[in-house]
């Protein structure tokens, strides 16, 4: 076995401290099993890949996200027509309530639904929320993103009001 590359030791490093939430992440972006496989098994490769030009500019995990949200991007619109037409935040909003619907139990949180509203969202806005769901601060996800962390800040704002009016939920302040 040949010895083991910096760029091998970085990958394992990454993979070892931030792989669940990769794993995680990617079921953000495809609700198929089986595409959501392989849509990891690309994220790896991307990584690794992107690991050879890493100088240590910002954190391995900014890195691993920023590398995540290009390939997350471009899973997305490789698959755009494949899949539910994509809301943006003001058609989201108009969106039916559920709570009216004769099955709906207002006592219990349906992550399902959550994801499924996630899943309809523009690609940034997904890709917002999710890093939002992974406990990344507006700073981190402005580095990933490219947007300013004040507009990280109000856009995550401003889905977790749609998620809470859509979920019947007092909205967040």
């Amino acid at each position: 076995m040949s010895p083991s590359t910096p760029q091998d030791q970085l990958y394992r490093q990454a993979i070892d401290a931030h792989g669940a939430e990769l794993a995680r992440f990617c079921g953000g972006y495809e609700r198929d099993a089986a595409l959501r496989q392989e849509l990891v098994q690309e994220l790896h490769l991307a990584i690794w890949q992107s690991l050879a030009g890493f100088r240590g500019d910002c954190s391995l995990r900014t890195w691993v996200y920023r590398v995540a949200h290009n390939v997350g991007a471009r899973h997305v619109q490789q698959h755009a027509g494949k899949a539910q037409q994509m809301l943006d935040l003001e058609e989201a909003e108009h969106l039916p309530d559920e709570r009216h619907d004769p099955g709906h139990t207002e006592r219990r949180l349906d992550l399902q639904r959550v994801l499924a509203l996630v899943h309809r969202l523009k690609p940034l806005d997904r890709e917002l929320m999710l890093l939002y769901l992974e406990d990344l601060d507006a700073g981190a996800m402005a580095e990933i993103t490219g947007l300013s962390a004040r507009n990280v800040a109000t856009k995550i704002h401003r889905i977790k009001a749609l998620l809470a009016r859509q979920l019947g939920f007092k909205e967040p302040s």
